[in-house]
């Protein structure tokens, strides 16, 4: 496999679940609330230092990242998949925002699948079809492509950059993998919830009937929403992920 961009580190899994995210929300914004910064870092899953190498600054990363990117998915039509500016902060933008209510239409790396939201039935016996399933296909190529191992080795060598958007989030003094690790403690505290989900149509969007599921954070109803054996894929890639990325047992 040709060498992988950062994005493939972590983001071949959890945005994979974001990509879930997409048909179901309005344009409003997620309100991040970072904590205060502390006097000093606390780091509970420390990174073991990679091999120094000469980085992009951060605001010029792009055509880095976009190579690298073309090179993960041998194509050139990298449009397609992803926005192509900001590359690393929306990337640390949308782990941020996961566990939260929304994820912010200006920070979503991933562009939307394509086609409309698979329902079965008709109101008030609507369920999400289980052809919607595929609507995830490109995310799942993605997540199946990445090696892990060698994606992690990038993660650690282009870290420094996603410290680097990360305080400039606001969290300043706080340790950016601590964050994907919780994310990734948090995505994979998804219930499985037996088909058919059922579904109410109120708006223009469609919503989780139960009330329980719609109240979850944006990850956690996003891996709902992309199926059971893709989420049970991304499920197992974040497994492998956070074995090569955290000291800190799982929960």
């Amino acid at each position: 496999m040709n060498r992988n961009t950062l994005i493939a580190v972590i983001g071949a899994a959890l945005l994979a679940a974001a990509g879930g995210y997409y048909f179901w929300q309005d344009h409003e914004h997620a309100k991040s609330a970072p904590p205060s910064a502390a006097a000093g870092p606390h780091i509970d899953n420390p990174l073991a230092p990679a091999p120094s190498a000469a980085l992009p600054a951060l605001a010029g990363s792009d055509g880095a990242l976009s190579t690298e990117l073309a090179q993960l998915f041998h194509t050139q039509s990298l449009s397609d998949l992803f926005y192509p500016t900001r590359i690393a902060n929306r990337f640390v933008a949308t782990i941020d925002n996961l566990p939260r209510e929304q994820v912010a239409a200006t920070v979503r790396l991933m562009r939307p699948p394509p086609g409309a939201v698979a329902v079965r039935g008709e109101e008030p016996s609507l369920s999400l079809a289980p052809e919607n399933s595929a609507r995830y296909a490109q995310y799942l190529q993605v997540l199946a492509s990445a090696d892990t191992t060698e994606a992690v080795a990038l993660y650690r060598r282009f870290y420094p950059l996603l410290q680097q958007a990360y305080d400039e989030l606001g969290y300043s003094g706080h340790y950016f993998n601590d964050r994907v690790v919780e994310v990734i403690d948090h995505l994979l505290a998804t219930p499985d919830v037996a088909d058919p989900v059922p579904l109410i149509h109120p708006s223009v969007m469609y919503k989780f009937a139960d009330p329980r599921i719609e109240a979850r954070s944006a990850g956690q109803k996003a891996m709902i929403r992309i199926g059971h054996d893709n989420a049970a894929a991304v499920k197992a890639k974040l497994r492998e992920i956070r074995a090569q990325i955290a000291t800190r047992p799982a929960a």
